[in-house]
């Protein structure tokens, strides 16, 4: 939702009923799993 519909924190915060904190932890966490996914996978 951030990068296709291009929607703010705000937006889709309310979109899934949520907090702007929560889901921001939630993305920072899915990053980082991603970002750990992808490197465990060059190696």
């Amino acid at each position: 939702m951030r990068y296709y519909d291009e929607l703010s924190y705000e937006e889709m915060a309310e979109i899934l009923d949520t907090s702007v904190g929560a889901l921001k932890a939630s993305y920072h966490h899915a990053v980082t799993k991603i970002e750990e996914y992808l490197l465990n996978q060059s190696e």
